[in-house]
């Protein structure tokens, strides 16, 4: 399939949600002002996304970008990425990206798999709570003082 889209054809291409090409895809889309997706992380695809109409940012992993027409983010595969509309305009782009690959062995990863909260051991735990516990002991201390003046 051999398709040259300028941004005057862009409403024909909001109608095609997807197309595979030997070696890349593409995907249209349209967010509505104050729309957000989730976000996610994938391992093998990588993404180019192309702004053509409205205004949004783009978190990639813990970096925020601003996002306006001819913007074109470029998210490396393993990348945790999230797009949001920040206009009063819907955001209209096209994602493209690698499509040569087994889908089987791709790993999507939503944002709290790819950002786990941080574990923390019983040694960490008990050192804070006796961190507090020795904070809590001057407070007390300092009043005792005070109050046998």
């Amino acid at each position: 399939m051999q398709t040259v889209l300028n941004s005057t054809d862009f409403e024909a291409a909001r109608a095609v949600r997807s197309a595979k090409l030997n070696e890349l895809g593409f995907v249209a889309v349209c967010m509505a002002p104050g729309e957000a997706n989730d976000g996610h992380s994938h391992t093998i695809v990588e993404e180019m996304l192309i702004v053509q109409k409205g205004h949004g940012q783009i978190q990639i992993e813990n970096d925020t970008f601003d996002l306006c027409p001819g913007s074109v983010a470029i998210v490396p595969a393993g990348k945790f990425h999230a797009v949001c509309n920040t206009g009063s305009e819907n955001l209209e782009a096209v994602t493209v990206f690698n499509s040569n690959f087994d889908r089987k062995k791709v790993v999507l990863k939503s944002r709290d798999e790819h950002f786990p909260a941080k574990k923390t051991s019983a040694e960490d735990k008990l050192k804070d709570e006796l961190k507090a516990l020795k904070k809590t002991n001057k407070k007390l201390k300092k009043k005792l003082k005070k109050a046998k003046k």
